[in-house]
């Protein structure tokens, strides 16, 4: 059992590295300047993008204060938790990719 304790903390730690780089890259894609419908579009989704990263964060910190952090359901459901935060960064990092491209 301790291995998947160790496992399921490691997670924890993996997803709260994620959510700081996925805020680095929300206050990057803040700062950028863009003019017309690309802007519009681009601030659309960087609300939507902020709205899953305020509810992943909320359930990480649910999931980091949990007195019971064991059992094979914890590890799923920090996980999958990872899985998300993973999606939520590789989704602003094509916006932010996209947005730097429309600069230039």
């Amino acid at each position: 059992m301790d291995k998947m304790i160790d496992l399921a903390e490691q997670h924890i730690l993996e997803s709260a590295s994620r959510l700081r780089h996925i805020d680095e890259m929300m206050a990057k894609a803040r700062g950028a300047r863009l003019e017309n419908s690309a802007a519009a579009q681009a601030d659309a989704r960087l609300r939507q993008l902020q709205s899953d990263r305020d509810r992943l964060a909320h359930e990480l910190e649910g999931l980091q204060r949990s007195p019971r952090r064991e059992g094979p359901d914890f590890v799923k459901r920090v996980e999958g938790l990872k899985g998300l935060l993973g999606s939520v960064g590789l989704q602003l990092e094509q916006l932010l990719a996209a947005v730097f491209e429309l600069q230039k």
